[in-house]
């Protein structure tokens, strides 16, 4: 009996919501906990949905402005909805479930267990669920949107086997942040550009961080601990990726602030180090010009018919024992790109490079490359669209 009325009272707090949202009137009591906190294109977010939010974001990550990033990401939220909506996706409940143990599994907890904890603090399973699903019906939008139109071409691939992306084990970096966010006094945009072009080093970037950031980072400078480039999430990873070692990044609008990032290190564990490789080039006399058009080696070697044997070879040698002139050539090269060099007896030569692979015992697939590229480059297209989405909504505060 208990269970059908708290459906019967759930169905009639459900048509007095609509009533409200569809008419703009007053329809429950100014207080109430399922009264609008705020309206996103029609749809509300109610001060319960805020409350319990901002108490899950509290558990999560204490010391936050949880209140803040509660109303921001419902709003957030009820934009992936509607985005969803309107590409006509949806979860099913066997993908919402495994994504609510994915979760909790980052606390090394069961779906059940870790909503149980939830629920000793004040959490409802449902902020939890609501939570999650918001996520997945947003991945699924995106993947609509945007993968068809998403493309890694084969160079792409290279350079990042290339710069040691996945050269075997795990590439770590030592960062540093600074947290600027957007909506107060100072543009946050307009700070992090003056401060990219005042600071230069690792120094510099720590006391801009102690004075400006406002993130728990500040305190120490910025400084985060080492971290596998594959564990951030894939849009810090976009960017941090290419930077050098005392480079800082430009500004990366995110989820309400304007933040910068400062590589002070990278590494790689469990294989060769980044930037390990094997070439596997093809070299020729001078005289072979290639076509513009040619991007494979077997066009090379094609060229090279009538020419002596000697003339025209394909070889494989680990980078660092490719010295000289000839190594100098094919350190600026892209996978199908030639070059000219003089070699060591005086004669000009025409080298192209077929593939760099990593020299490592478990070296990456293309295909595990060319995955991870492809999912950066969703995440970052996803962030704008959401920013697009968000600048162009309606959103009252009744």
């Amino acid at each position: 009996m208990q269970r059908v009325k708290d459906m019967v009272a759930a169905v009639v707090r459900a048509f007095w919501l609509a009533v409200l949202v569809a008419t703009g009137a007053p329809a429950l009591a100014q207080g109430s906990p399922f009264s609008p906190a705020v309206i996103v294109n029609g749809r509300a977010v109610t001060t319960f949905e805020l409350d319990q939010r901002a108490l899950l974001f509290s558990l999560l990550e204490p010391g936050i402005d949880a209140a803040a990033q509660a109303r921001a990401s419902l709003i957030d939220d009820r934009l992936r909805q509607q985005a969803a909506e309107a590409a006509d996706v949806s979860v099913p409940e066997a993908a919402l479930a495994a994504g609510m143990e994915e979760f909790a599994s980052r606390a090394k907890l069961t779906a059940d267990e870790f909503i149980a904890a939830l629920a000793e603090r004040g959490v409802a399973r449902e902020t939890f669920r609501d939570f999650v699903l918001a996520g997945l019906l947003w991945r699924e939008a995106v993947r609509v949107e945007f993968l068809a139109t998403t493309q890694v071409s084969e160079r792409e691939i290279d350079r990042a086997i290339a710069g040691g992306i996945a050269s075997g084990g795990a590439l770590k970096v030592l960062l540093s942040e600074l947290v600027i966010p957007t909506g107060g006094v100072t543009d946050a945009m307009e700070l992090a550009l003056r401060i990219k072009g005042d600071v230069a080093t690792p120094a510099g970037f720590a006391a801009a961080a102690r004075v400006h950031s406002a993130a728990p980072s500040a305190a120490q400078g910025g400084v985060l601990d080492w971290a596998e480039l594959s564990a951030l999430p894939p849009q810090i990873a976009a960017i941090a990726a290419p930077l050098a070692i005392g480079q800082m990044s430009d500004p990366i609008a995110l989820d309400g602030a304007v933040t910068l990032l400062f590589m002070r290190d990278r590494s790689a564990t469990g294989g060769e180090a980044p930037g390990a490789m094997t070439l596997d080039f093809v070299t020729m006399p001078a005289a072979s010009a290639l076509p513009a058009a040619t991007g494979i080696c077997a066009d090379a070697l094609a060229l090279g018919r009538g020419l002596p044997e000697e003339a025209v070879q394909r070889r494989q040698a680990p980078q660092g024992q490719i010295g000289g002139a000839l190594g100098s050539a094919l350190a600026g090269l892209d996978a199908g790109e030639s070059a000219a060099y003089t070699s060591e007896d005086g004669q000009r030569r025409r080298v192209m490079l077929c593939a760099r692979t990593p020299l490592t015992e478990f070296p990456a697939s293309r295909e595990d490359v060319r995955g991870q590229l492809l999912n950066q480059k969703m995440a970052i297209r996803a962030q704008s669209h959401l920013e697009k989405l968000r600048a162009e909504a309606h959103i009252v505060e009744p």
